[in-house]
């Protein structure tokens, strides 16, 4: 399947499985909401984000099947692109990613917002490289871990020789529900040039005790306090939504899938 993203837009689709080809037109400003529901197990995603484009991408998974996913995309001069990946699911997950910044002014944001639900799996690898000089890549990954939880993530960012004035930067953050759980994440740098800026931040660890002292003596539940305190992991990933009551629905099966009102479904 191809589609062309042309002058403002603001749409939805639906994935099929195999290959998705999503060209940005120069110069197009718009959002699109790419929905994973059944029956999608496989879905490699190519993405091409023209001169002066800016692109906001929300992939939601909507199944709890398997699902493999793959994003290859290429970022030109002066586009900014900005994708996330919001799986609230049970089903396993292997997301492999690399997005690359062609031309100088090129900018993109990859974002993913994770529950890993009990006794499921996660794996992740993913890599943005600055290929010439003043580009601009960021990686946001966020995930909250219930009982026997298993998470992996392999965040790279890379600067090429040459990339002058390149910049790279990553944060990953993972709140334990649960002691029983592995959790596996490596931040990487690779960088071949020195007049550049880059840097990474991890954490990892269950919710801040008097946070949750603070909740439940207002009245919450154990869950519903874990719950409130995971939200906010995922806020910056639904903020990629392209209208305000899309953000709020999304919010809303957050609540829901979290545990908010008493009850995990």
């Amino acid at each position: 399947m191809k589609r062309r993203l042309t002058g403002r837009h603001d749409s939805t689709l639906q994935a099929e499985n195999g290959r998705l080809e999503l060209m940005a037109e120069s110069g197009s400003h718009g959002a699109l909401l790419l929905k994973a529901g059944d029956q999608v197990r496989t879905l490699d995603l190519s993405l091409r984000c023209d001169r002066d484009s800016e692109l906001r991408v929300l992939i939601l998974r909507e199944s709890s099947d398997d699902l493999a996913l793959t994003l290859s995309a290429d970022v030109h001069s002066q586009a900014d692109l900005k994708i996330g990946l919001l799986d609230l699911e049970k089903g396993f997950l292997e997301f492999r990613g690399e997005i690359r910044l062609k031309e100088p002014g090129a900018s993109a944001d990859l974002y993913t917002g994770e529950l890993v639900g009990d006794g499921a799996r996660k794996k992740n690898d993913l890599q943005v490289v600055s290929e010439t000089d003043h580009t601009f890549g960021n990686m946001h990954n966020f995930a909250v871990l219930h009982r026997a939880a298993d998470y992996d993530m392999v965040a790279a960012g890379k600067i090429v020789k040459g990339a002058r004035g390149s910049e790279s930067h990553q944060e990953t953050r993972v709140l334990t529900l649960d002691a029983d759980h592995k959790t596996r994440v490596l931040p990487i740098l690779y960088i071949d040039e020195n007049e550049v800026k880059a840097s990474h931040a991890m954490t990892v660890g269950q919710p801040d005790a008097d946070q949750m002292y603070y909740l439940e003596s207002r009245g919450l539940s154990n869950l519903q306090a874990m719950s409130l305190l995971s939200i906010g992991y995922f806020m910056p990933v639904i903020s990629l939504a392209g209208s305000e009551d899309l953000r709020h629905r999304l919010r809303e099966d957050l609540e829901r899938k979290a545990g908010l009102y008493g009850h995990q479904g």
